[in-house]
């Protein structure tokens, strides 16, 4: 499914792009950690540059990519990774 808007209007503009290359040397040197896990990113692993899940503004860090992250991915994906069963199901869990 395609993004909706642009780079910039999801939070990956020019500020964006200018910071994750800041943090590259530190991800590549093996020295980073996931901000949303706190464990370690390996130099050769995808990573992103995390924002705030309620501010997109914020920036956090870099993170582990999606389901490589041991907290589980990034809270924007949590509903279709744990979905809520549909009503009618409901009883099974009681």
């Amino acid at each position: 499914m395609p993004s909706k808007g642009t780079t910039s209007q999801r939070g990956y503009g020019w500020r964006h792009q200018k910071l994750r290359k800041q943090y590259e040397p530190l991800v590549k040197s093996g020295r980073a950690t996931c901000w949303r896990c706190g464990e370690p990113i390996h130099p050769d692993a995808k990573w992103d540059l995390g924002h705030d899940d309620n501010n997109r503004d914020l920036t956090r860090g870099p993170e582990h990519v999606g389901r490589e992250c041991p907290a589980g991915g990034n809270r924007a994906t949590a509903s279709r990774r744990n979905p809520e069963p549909p009503p009618a199901l409901g009883f099974f869990s009681t």
